[in-house]
């Protein structure tokens, strides 16, 4: 028999085996279904690869056990909890363009258990950039056995600090400056290769947020954030990309239970106090018995909404919920107006469609006046830009005015003056954030100074709270 070639492992194998069957498990508790043909296929594959290839393992996995686009940022991140890399291996987890000009360095080796086998050596920049990488979770990231998060909870945190949006523009910028004889064709081929390095840094991040997790809190642990969970329970800031697009469909329905929940609530509203004073009166002509009750009737009346929602980095998505849901409960106010704001403001009730995809954060950003500088976060100059343009002439006492935002500025001024002037002219102002409450008033966050000018400040991290602040306000 020919001993040759690398060694290959058959379906039989005991360790592999219970690795693939642990892996296929946390599949399904992520919501992505795999049958147990599909798994009699994907241990098959196995048999046929080269196992000391792990962008191999990953790849003929992903091809026998994924069926679905959107299933393929689970499956990646579980991948990486479930065949981790030793900690003194510095191959990357995926193959990245960086790996494949180097000759293929990226493909590690396979770690199913307890054991693997020594990494390919890499280029001195994606050494470099891995560093940098684990340099920034480091910093940034806050990851400890006690906080149980998800791997998109952490890496918020960590790109929230990085701004790599505008370390892409710089380098635009410094790209146009070395080059003295310039193209449009230049330039588009110039902006997607930088934008294709940023994307694969971004990744690197999050890859040394898997390996972390999986270290710190072991593999089990890491991957429970991964259970299919009920939509309403699940984490604006943590969800997948599969766990979205069914927060986008949840949207209507839990609209319309929430506006009959409401319509309940106000027939037993209509009932009033008992008025005594005029029940008394009424029984006199009944030999002092009340047998006409009156009833104080409350005026009814439907506020109107100004929703302000910040469409910045990872909380672009909260804002979106958040504006579906109230517009597609429009008829319980009497007027409903929605902006959208960065550092700048601008009033986006016109152009909403409730049948398109406008509230999608690239329509926003691009086609709106929400970027007036450098296109980070400024709630001062949005409070002092909105006052000026809409809440001076506007607002009045009927107004109810819900922020929605980490408060995050950028250890810019916060416009406290501006945010006082508003909560004076509006019956309510209210703050929603969709941050944990447990980092708020880290870092640049300054809620706690926004605060004292608003009638209340709400954690809404998922569909369930946000439903019930809309509840509680209406």
């Amino acid at each position: 028999m020919d001993t040759s070639g690398p060694p290959r492992v058959g379906p039989a194998d005991a360790s592999l085996a219970r690795a693939l069957l642990r892996f296929v498990h946390r599949l399904r508790d992520a919501g992505i279904p795999v049958s147990m043909v599909e798994t009699l296929d994907a241990a098959e594959c196995a048999a046929r690869i080269d196992l000391a290839n792990r962008a191999e393992l990953k790849a003929s996995l992903a091809t026998t056990l994924v069926k679905r686009a959107e299933h393929r940022a689970a499956f990646e991140s579980l991948f990486d909890i479930y065949f981790a890399l030793h900690r003194e291996q510095v191959g990357p987890i995926v193959t990245t363009s960086l790996d494949r000009a180097a000759g293929g360095a990226g493909s590690g080796a396979v770690q199913p258990a307890d054991g693997g086998v020594e990494e390919a050596p890499s280029t001195d920049l994606l050494t470099t950039l891995r560093a940098l990488a684990a340099l920034a979770v480091d910093q940034f990231s806050g990851i400890n056995a006690a906080r149980v998060a998800s791997e998109r909870y952490y890496l918020y945190r960590i790109l929230r600090q990085l701004e790599l949006s505008e370390l892409l523009r710089q380098a635009l910028l410094a790209d146009r400056e070395e080059t003295e004889v310039r193209t449009a064709l230049g330039d588009r081929l110039n902006r997607d290769e930088l934008t294709q390095r940023v994307e694969e840094f971004r990744k690197l991040i999050a890859q040394e947020v898997r390996w972390r997790l999986a270290e710190s809190q072991g593999a089990p642990a890491a991957a429970d954030v991964f259970h299919d969970r009920r939509i309403e329970d699940v984490d604006f800031l943590s969800a997948s990309p599969a766990e979205l697009r069914q927060m986008r469909e949840a949207i209507r329905p839990l609209a319309h239970k929430l506006a009959a929940r409401i319509a309940r609530r106000r027939r037993f509203r209509r009932h009033g106090r008992l008025d005594l004073r005029r029940t008394m009166r009424r029984s006199l002509s009944s030999g002092g018995v009340p047998l006409d009750p009156a009833f104080r009737y409350p005026k009814a009346s439907k506020p109107d909404l100004y929703l302000l929602c910040d469409i910045s980095g990872a909380v672009s998505e909260f804002a979106r919920f958040t504006m579906s849901l109230l517009y597609a409960m429009k008829e319980e106010f009497s007027r409903i107006r929605l902006f959208a704001f960065v550092d700048g403001i601008d009033e986006v009730t016109d152009r909403f469609d409730g049948n398109s995809d406008w509230l999608a954060p690239r329509n926003l950003l691009y086609h709106t006046g929400v970027i007036s500088g450098d296109g980070h976060s400024d709630y001062g100059n949005v409070f002092r830009r909105f006052w000026h343009r809409y809440g001076y002439a506007d607002l009045d006492p009927r107004a109810t005015v819900i922020i929605t935002g980490d408060g995050r500025n950028n250890y810019r001024p916060p416009g406290l003056d501006a945010l006082r002037l508003i909560q004076e002219r509006a019956r309510k102002v209210f703050w929603l954030n969709p941050e944990p409450r447990r980092d708020w008033n880290t870092a640049d966050s300054i809620v706690e100074a926004y605060a004292g000018s608003c009638h209340g400040v709400f954690e809404a991290r998922n569909l369930g709270q946000l439903a019930d602040f809309v509840y509680a306000i209406t």
